[in-house]
């Protein structure tokens, strides 16, 4: 009788495997014990506030694939779901709203201990990038840059001209630090200070003075309008007069600043919102007329940062000058 016999073969496992297998374990054990980062907590944060994975996308730099990644991430290391899909977009579920008030403080907490080492390294140098909503001039910032420099002689000071909107969303996600903006601020974690209560006029060419005299919804609806375009309360403005005067422009043409405004209105191409002292500076200089029939649309400026900045040593100075050169101590 022959005995069953069983045989196994064996093989040498080289250095290099060993190494190999012992990283994937490694890999595979970083994975499991994955903490969550600020960058997704911004990215709930943002998702949350837009309703919309695609808007959210665009104010923290993302694309729309990235952050359904990140808020799927997260929701795994949470263990909740933390939004439900609706026919809008998205709305954070009941975890989602309990956690969100934690996120925020904890961005909160991040920034303030970024701004105290700030201020424990001595010297400031860096970037500060503030926002314009109108001109130099008007916003005094000549002032403020001689002011800020004496401060912090070696920090470079970044201007971007932006549509007051445009500035809050901006500073919301980071990539400003503080802004001048016209009319209210609607978010809870920006503050604003109100700096002053400029008022708006209609204004037209000098030429056309008799005929806005005789001003009425039909002749306003004739003339082509220059209109701001979005992202800026002078719109939003712009807009309530047509509503409450009834007037249908005939033509608009979108601009993104008061000084093609200005222009437009001194070419005799548009009638258009215009600040009062530019308003009285084009009549003034026989340049233009203003429309007394529509009367007079004040708003407000103010100058905003983030809460979570309130212990920046650039943001403190920075407020104190701005209150001194618009006499708001």
């Amino acid at each position: 009788m022959q005995a069953n016999t069983q045989t196994q073969s064996y093989r040498l496992i080289t250095k290099a495997e060993v190494c190999h297998k012992k990283f994937r374990l490694s890999e595979k054990t970083a994975r499991t014990k994955r903490s969550m980062e600020l960058y997704q907590l911004k990215t709930l944060v943002a998702v949350a506030e837009e309703g919309n994975f695609t808007h959210a996308g665009k104010r923290v730099h993302a694309t729309q694939p990235a952050v359904s990644s990140q808020i799927k991430a997260l929701e795994e290391e949470l263990g909740v779901q933390l939004f439900n899909r609706t026919s809008r977009g998205v709305e954070l579920t009941v975890a989602g709203s309990e956690l969100i008030a934690d996120a925020i403080d904890v961005l909160r907490a991040a920034e303030k201990l970024q701004a105290r080492a700030l201020t424990l390294r001595g010297e400031i140098v860096g970037t500060f990038t503030l926002g314009l909503c109108s001109d130099m001039a008007f916003l005094r910032v000549n002032a403020l840059l001689d002011d800020m420099r004496e401060h912090f002689p070696k920090l470079n000071l970044q201007l971007l001209q932006l549509p007051s909107g445009a500035i809050l969303s901006e500073l919301r996600a980071k990539n400003l630090d503080a802004g001048f903006v016209f009319s209210g601020n609607p978010y809870s974690d920006i503050q604003a200070i109100k700096l002053s209560e400029p008022e708006y006029f209609i204004v037209g060419t000098s030429k056309w003075q008799e005929r806005l005299k005789k001003a009425n919804p039909a002749t306003l609806s004739g003339f082509t309008w220059g209109l701001a375009t979005e992202n800026s309360p002078l719109r939003e403005m712009q807009l309530k007069v047509f509503q409450k005067h009834s007037i249908t422009p005939a033509q608009t043409i979108g601009v993104n600043s008061e000084e093609v405004i200005r222009s437009l209105v001194e070419a005799g191409k548009a009638l258009a919102l215009m600040r009062e002292d530019e308003a009285m500076d084009l009549l003034e200089s026989g340049k233009g007329t203003i429309c007394s029939a529509l009367g007079r649309h004040p708003t407000e400026l103010n100058i905003v940062y983030r809460k979570s900045q309130v212990e920046d040593p650039v943001i403190e100075t920075l407020i104190k000058v701005v209150k001194n050169i618009w006499n708001r101590d």
